[in-house]
């Protein structure tokens, strides 16, 4: 991904510190946190919980009382689960038809099961503010601050005195806030893989936090958590083959179906890749675009969007005519012309990343670069372009 100057700032030596210390996980872990750690385990489906945690539960001390009854959540061995702590800052929390959606987009999702289904069950907790579905002992309001300031200090603070350091090795934990560092970002997962990340578009910055924004917001966040990048295998932006929230592109508006519907949720498919410096605009982004519309940009700054089907042929370089096949073209508007390497994010999920799981392993710094996030100005000029 393209460096942004005015967001390196956001990213505060104190932040960055907090962030990636010498030792352990570059990741706000809760001071609270005096967990064991977790002996290696059978599981069976492969989403880092422990077949005897999801059979039994989970006794986090080894003290013969279960602390995490996953079972009684709905937790199942042979089918994968993701489990979200949601806490919230007033008017912060995402509507239950937002929930709905989100727990439907991993219902959905290409993933097998050895029990024979697909999909991943996603647990949404938010206490008692949305219900019993949404419902799973923990989620509570937290006081508002409307600038999360260093955003690492203050949402490792706010984890560490709601969060039980128990659910460490089960839940993820997220933050419905405002904003964070004195910027106008959509949200922060402060490491890729990780365990901990926030929403951010609150009325600080004149955000209009829709059902959309929030899913799609939640969802991209959430996808660092478990290991997906801006631009699927690397940190470029804006391409017009990777088709998923991931991308800038289609983040908050969602990914553009050639049905006229649009999806919220990861990339199942991964297109043909284009070399900038050659585009071939007689094939589009090949036949796995053909159940899709896609966006990209023109050298004069402007966005397009294609009519129909993204495997028709695409006027990459705005000129015209969809027959070029020599001609460069910097379709992601990077200033750069480069190979534009799409990914299948359902196939490439990292389940268990930071804690969860009971990882101890240490994560490399994420790169600056990485973290920063779509921001409002930006967001306000695609949606003039």
């Amino acid at each position: 991904m393209r460096p942004r100057p005015a967001l390196v700032a956001v990213l505060t030596s104190l932040a960055a510190a907090a962030l990636a210390t010498s030792s352990a996980v570059a990741a706000p872990v809760p001071a609270a946190d005096t967990a064991g750690s977790v002996v290696a385990a059978t599981d069976t489906d492969g989403d880092s919980l422990p077949d005897t945690w999801e059979t039994n539960g989970y006794d986090a001390n080894g003290d013969g009382t279960v602390d995490v009854n996953l079972p009684a959540m709905g937790a199942n061995p042979k089918k994968k689960d993701l489990f979200v702590e949601m806490d919230y800052m007033s008017g912060r929390l995402a509507t239950t038809a937002a929930l709905d959606r989100i727990v439907q987009v991993f219902a959905s999702a290409p993933v097998s099961n050895p029990d024979g289904s697909t999909g991943v069950k996603i647990h949404l907790d938010a206490g008692s503010a949305r219900g019993a579905t949404y419902n799973l002992g923990g989620g509570n309001e937290v006081t508002y601050d409307a600038d999360l300031n260093p955003s690492a200090t203050q949402t490792n603070a706010i984890k560490a005195a709601n969060f039980a350091s128990a659910r460490k090795a089960v839940f993820h934990y997220m933050l419905w806030g405002d904003s964070y560092d004195g910027g106008c970002s959509s949200g922060q997962a402060f490491n890729i893989p990780n365990d901990t990340f926030i929403v951010t578009v609150g009325p600080k910055c004149n955000w209009n936090a829709t059902d959309d924004i929030n899913v799609g917001t939640f969802i991209h966040e959430l996808g660092h958590n478990i290991g997906l990048k801006h631009g699927g295998t690397d940190n470029l932006n804006y391409k017009p083959n990777y088709l998923s929230v991931m991308n800038y592109s289609f983040q908050l508006g969602g990914v553009l179906k050639a049905d006229g519907t649009k999806y919220w949720g990861y990339s199942s498919v991964q297109p043909t890749s284009i070399n900038e410096a050659r585009p071939d605009e007689t094939v589009g982004l090949g036949s796995l675009g053909a159940a899709y519309r896609t966006s990209w940009k023109c050298p004069n700054g402007s966005t397009r969007t294609t009519a129909g089907a993204a495997n028709r042929p695409i006027d990459w370089n705005c000129d015209g005519d969809t027959t070029d096949t020599t001609t460069a073209a910097d379709i992601n508007g990077d200033k750069t012309t480069s190979i534009l390497i799409a990914q299948n994010n359902w196939a490439n999920i990292v389940f268990g990343g930071g804690a969860v799981g009971g990882g101890t392993a240490p994560l490399a710094k994420t790169p600056a670069s990485e973290l920063q996030e779509l921001t409002h100005d930006e967001w306000t000029e695609m949606q003039h372009r």
